[in-house]
């Protein structure tokens, strides 16, 4: 074989070799390629921003426009609607005022009170003037988280452990120790027999109130002679005044309604008690119904009540009175000046409130620390309750006359 063919031959076994040994070698291990992701942040979740406002904010009234309770209902809605004409609109959007008449019945006021939450879809409640219906419809108002303030009920009753119920009124225990302290310290009573009717709340409140203050203050614990009862819608107290009059006490306090006050002062009369043996009452007394009906009877006869021009002289009050005079020809008292004060504490607190959301207006009505009103600046304790003074009045040849103010 010639040396060429040797050479060739070898070339070609190592070229064959090295192929096989390529294949068999294990496979270069690829660098591996790092890639890093940067997260995109989600965008924040927006905070939700406040209801748009309705075109028309609704106020639910709820009040005692026919029953006994009626002449009660008629100030109370005159003095609503005059706030209403100074303040016709708030955040820029019309009110609506929505009156319900509960009939003097608290079973009504309560159902009054569940249509304005189903039916009528009010943003707020002014109501009720009496405790009783008061306290029906925040049974109902309440739970709902409702805003609702209260004209003149002064049961504590109404906003005790209810946060969303207010009143533009003094209270009950305020208003007992109040009288106590003019039939002491102005008629200088030392013996008083109580008169109280135990159909209502309010009375019945108010006499136990205005006991322990008036034994508090003569610091005699004998000094309330007899406790002599009866209930709204009777005519007939000859025989509770006879034996009041056999008792002789230096003062009768009789925490009732307008048109039993008015019955009793007559029958008082022709017994002979008065004018001798004074009569004392609470501000249920103060609708022109009172002195229409007792007459002459009711000279000599005091009370307390939630206002009186000569008490608050400043220019919202005779904004007020003027007010009532010009659009009603009416003098102002206890149950237009709590409907009035109550629209505009109302306003005020949706205006710093800024919506309609229930628990803003709650919010801001809790926070109400002198605004300033018909009865000078209004500002609610810890249980929704206004914190004003209280006037006592007299009534002198069919007039009524100021007393004093008994400050809080």
């Amino acid at each position: 074989m010639s040396r060429e063919r040797v050479f060739t031959i070898a070339l070609g076994l190592v070229l064959v070799l090295s192929v096989v040994l390529a294949a068999c070698a294990p496979a270069a291990t690829p660098t591996p390629q790092v890639v890093v992701v940067t997260a995109t942040p989600e965008p924040p979740t927006p905070e939700p921003g406040p209801e748009p406002l309705p075109d028309v904010i609704k106020i639910g009234v709820n009040e005692t426009m026919t029953g006994w309770g009626a002449p009660y209902g008629d100030m109370t809605w005159k003095g609503i609607q005059l706030a209403h004409k100074k303040k016709p609109e708030v955040l820029g959007r019309p009110v609506e005022l929505i009156l319900a008449d509960n009939k003097s019945d608290n079973t009504e006021s309560a159902l009054v009170a569940q249509r304005f939450l189903d039916v009528e879809k009010v943003h707020a409640v002014i109501g009720v003037n009496s405790s009783s219906k008061a306290i029906a419809q925040n049974e109902v108002l309440d739970p709902a988280g409702m805003p609702a303030i209260g004209p003149a009920c002064t049961n504590p009753l109404v906003t005790l452990d209810k946060p969303h119920a207010f009143r533009a009124a003094f209270i009950d225990p305020f208003q007992g120790r109040a009288c106590a302290k003019f039939a002491v310290e102005s008629i200088g009573a030392k013996t008083v027999a109580l008169l109280v009717d135990i159909a209502e709340d309010y009375p019945v409140g108010l006499a136990n109130y205005f006991r322990s203050a008036f034994i508090e203050l003569t610091g005699d614990s004998k000094s309330i002679l007899g406790f002599f009862s009866f209930q709204t819608g009777d005519t007939d107290f000859t025989a509770q005044l006879t034996t009041i009059k056999q008792l002789n006490p230096d003062l009768v306090f009789c925490p009732a309604e307008y048109a039993e006050i008015a019955a009793i002062l007559v029958q008082a009369r022709q017994l002979g008690l008065t004018p001798d043996m004074p009569f004392l009452a609470g501000d249920s007394a103060d609708v022109p119904e009172l002195i229409e009906i007792a007459g002459e009877a009711a000279n000599g006869f005091s009370y307390s009540a939630q206002f009186h021009p000569d008490a608050y002289t400043h220019p919202e009050a005779v904004e007020f009175v003027e007010g009532m005079r010009t659009e009603y020809d009416l003098e102002a008292e206890t149950f237009s000046v709590t409907g009035y004060d109550a629209y505009l504490v109302l306003m005020d607190a949706i205006e710093r409130a800024g919506s309609v959301d229930r628990e803003e207006i709650t919010k801001a009505l809790a926070a109400t620390d002198g605004f300033v009103g018909a009865r000078g600046a209004v500002s609610f304790d810890e249980e929704g309750n206004a914190v004003l003074g209280c006037p006592i009045i007299g009534i002198e040849d069919g007039k009524k006359i100021f007393r004093y103010l008994v400050e809080p």
